[in-house]
């Protein structure tokens, strides 16, 4: 999808405020009218009710009584409209009607009046009014009966509540107009950390010389943005170590099979050369070959299996690791030299991978056959609790430096003081360390006593 200006997250931020301001601007307009309306039109409605008791306290019935009562009236005779009619037995019935009240009742009638409520009307050209009847109905045939009708128009409250309207729209674009604005500059900048960062990762992208060397640049703020940073630059490093793994694993890998190669190359010229003249050169030369292709066929097999082991993903069943390490460890005695000592816990049942359990145990016994004199003994242990399991191997040979305890887990590590005296290509510990993970325990090596090492592994049971 074609990126454009609409799509950023400042234009987003933008488009959600205009909105909010939208829906509390209605809201609010709701609000404000429905309650000044409210209030106005009680307002209204007692005046109303007011004139009408005024009027009964007066008891007007003629002529006089009206004139007086209107000289002592205040009412707004553009906007409130008086009828008193005046019924009395016998005689005529009499209208008393207040100043312009007849050109309202008039205009009024020659409308379609329409009923909002009870007292509540509207027409097209007379506006909203309210009106209320009352009566004072006289027993005595002598008295008058008297009916108050008071016509009231809301065109002052509907004024009020337009002009309010206006008023609030006024202000919402105001706000609308600065706010959106404001909101857009304020989410721009806040978002300039976010297109710095965009920016410095497609140069890292570029650059493919040093993809992972590099670092991003760190803003102070937001806290979000920096938190980001931090991460992608963590898995950077994470990246970057990884990728400087490899290229020692291949340039170790490549050394380690350079070694044997040259050898078999040189006896194999050795034999060329001289093979014919003399015979007795070829014995000699097939048994170093011999010797060196084991070595390069040991190196492969052990490369095959450490990168078996990282595509590896274990499937786990319920194993009896006692039986499991008592039959590796007797098995692999039988080609060995010297004694294993097994001290296992009876039936510890564990779910776990049976193999990559027996492959541990091997590369661990291994090591110690290697690193440890051949009058010695190597000692297997197997105990468990509720949750966990160690397995530990122990040895008696020239122990681990404790400077050395966390590197000899590296592929191909294999420390200088050994390196030129003992076989191996410093994979054993390495694919060991790896099945561990893969099994979801971890693996350490501790000082043996007197002396020796002893390698440990935790697994969860």
């Amino acid at each position: 999808m074609k990126k454009t200006i609409f799509n950023t997250s400042a234009a987003k931020i933008t488009k959600v405020y205009a909105l909010l301001l939208l829906g509390i601007t209605v809201i609010l307009s709701s609000v404000i009218i429905s309650v000044v309306g409210l209030k106005q039109f009680q307002v209204q409605r007692h005046e109303a009710l007011g004139i009408v008791r005024g009027l009964k306290r007066s008891f007007i019935a003629n002529r006089n009584d009206w004139y007086w009562w209107r000289m002592g009236s205040s009412m707004d005779t553009e906007t409130t409209f008086v009828r008193i009619s005046v019924a009395q037995q016998g005689k005529k019935q009499r209208y008393l009607y207040s100043p312009n009240a007849k050109a309202f009742l008039a205009t009024k009638g020659r409308e379609s009046v329409t009923h909002i409520t009870a007292n509540t009307r509207y027409a097209s050209q007379t506006g909203l009014f309210y009106h209320v009847r009352d009566s004072d109905l006289s027993t005595n045939k002598t008295d008058p009966s008297v009916r108050y009708d008071i016509w009231v128009k809301l065109n002052g409250l509907t004024a009020l509540l337009w002009l309010l309207v206006r008023l609030i729209l006024l202000i919402a674009l105001v706000f609308l107009i600065i706010g959106t604005w404001f909101i857009y500059l304020l989410a721009r900048k806040l978002n300039r950390p976010l297109v710095g960062l965009t920016g410095a990762t497609k140069v890292i992208n570029q650059d493919i010389s040093n993809n992972y060397e590099r670092q991003l640049p760190v803003p102070g703020s937001p806290q979000e943005v920096h938190d980001l940073t931090v991460a992608f630059n963590q898995l950077l490093q994470s990246l970057s170590d990884q990728e400087q793994a490899d290229r020692h694993f291949v340039a170790n890998a490549s050394h380690e099979l350079k070694t044997p190669i040259a050898t078999i190359r040189g006896y194999v010229s050795l034999v060329d050369r001289r093979g014919t003249a003399h015979p007795e050169v070829i014995p000699t030369a097939l048994k170093y070959i011999d010797q060196e292709s084991e070595r390069m066929q040991r190196l492969v097999e052990s490369l095959l299996k450490l990168s078996r082991a990282d595509r590896l993903e274990l499937k786990t069943t319920g194993v009896d690791l006692s039986t499991v390490v008592q039959a590796t460890a007797m098995h692999y005695e039988e080609s060995m030299v010297r004694a294993i000592v097994t001290k296992i816990q009876p039936q510890v049942m564990a779910q776990v991978h049976q193999d990559s359990i027996e492959q541990i145990l091997v590369s661990l016994l291994n090591n110690a056959q290697k690193y440890s004199p051949e009058e010695t003994a190597i000692t297997v242990s197997l105990t468990a609790d509720d949750h966990t399991v160690s397995l530990s191997v122990a040895d008696q040979g020239i122990g681990v430096p404790d400077d050395q305890k966390k590197l000899i887990f590296g592929r191909f590590y294999r420390a200088s003081s050994v390196r030129n005296s003992v076989a191996g290509n410093g994979l054993g510990l390495a694919i060991a360390q790896q099945l561990v993970t893969l099994s979801h325990g971890k693996i350490v090596v501790q000082d043996n006593q007197p002396q020796g090492s002893i390698f440990v592994v935790t697994l969860p049971r």
